[in-house]
């Protein structure tokens, strides 16, 4: 009997399961519009170590999970099973501590819908009794400081996130500026197919950078030509640049900071990387690009689910 469960307990962490939704409590924030990415977070208190806790996460869009500031999501951020929400779980035991922990959450949409997020976090005191905290309770939410774009680009606005929070980290505990607010709990939504996920081992994640490319302009249009079709993305870093100058790069829409140095990259989806086509505003050169990366991605190929 004992090795009949045994079994039974390793399908179930190697097969997806698929469920309908039942009693899930969806957050979402109200103040964001249709495009724009979203901070969400959470703060609580411990008496005391967990002897384990683990975080479930779902979200319709895409998403980075924070647990005290430290990243907990494996890849560089988190997209659904097609056709379906995907749930899944992070053991953070380790990450928390005595005192305040903050879980936030980076959420990106992918079209509008109020199925942003959904959490719950279960474990265990280290004196024994049950760790729980429901996931429509204590939330805050705000508009972050870019949006994802029905083309599947991005526009990623640097002067909101330096010139208002300056030092601040969002994820922190603190709501020092009124646009935090409450997040919204959903309700009266039609069922939805959800899917119990293990974590794949490609996903959107990391494989190498270039660095080394042929350089030629044409206009204001400065190319970086690194030889090779990869898919990912395109960092770029920018010197003496002014306070609201727009760059694109290969779609990615950004608006200067100013100040230091200005760095242009997506989060949240990716383009052709091999080659680099960045656009620089009136009065600016070649001479103000201080680097350009091109970040090989390894892309989540989503299991096609029978309905």
């Amino acid at each position: 009997m004992k090795k009949i469960l045994l079994l039974l307990f390793y399908l179930f962490t190697l097969l997806p399961l698929h469920a309908q939704e039942f009693g899930m409590r969806w957050l979402y924030c109200a103040q964001a519009e249709e495009t724009q990415q979203v901070w969400f977070k959470r703060s609580f208190h411990m008496n005391e170590p967990a002897a384990s806790a683990v975080l479930s996460i779902a979200s319709e869009g895409r998403y980075i999970v924070y647990v005290n500031s430290f990243i907990v999501t494996p890849e560089l951020f988190i997209a659904n099973p097609r056709g379906a929400i995907g749930i899944r779980d992070y053991d953070i035991a380790h990450l928390l501590t005595e005192g305040t922990n903050t879980i936030a959450v980076w959420y990106s949409p992918v079209g509008y819908t109020r199925r942003q997020l959904y959490t719950t976090l279960l474990g265990q005191w280290q004196s024994g009794g049950r760790l729980y905290l429901a996931g429509d309770e204590g939330w805050v939410c705000r508009p972050a400081n870019a949006r994802t774009l029905p083309d599947g680009n991005e526009e990623i606005s640097g002067p909101d996130y330096i010139a208002e929070w300056k030092d601040y980290d969002w994820k922190e505990d603190s709501n020092l500026f009124s646009a935090w607010q409450q997040a919204q709990t959903a309700t009266e939504l039609e069922p939805a197919l959800i899917t119990f996920c293990r974590h794949e081992p490609a996903g959107f994640r990391m494989q190498r950078v270039l660095k080394r490319a042929k350089v030629s302009q044409r206009g204001r249009t400065v190319t970086y030509d690194f030889g090779e079709q990869v898919e990912g993305w395109v960092r770029v870093t920018m010197r003496g640049m002014k306070k609201g100058e727009v760059v694109e790069v290969n779609g990615l829409r950004y608006v200067c900071r100013g100040g230091s140095d200005d760095q242009a990259c997506r989060r949240f989806t990716t383009s052709t990387a091999g080659i680099a086509r960045i656009t620089l505003p009136a009065g600016r050169s070649r001479s103000n690009i201080t680097r350009v990366e091109a970040i090989a991605i390894s892309i989540y190929k989503t299991p096609i689910l029978k309905k």
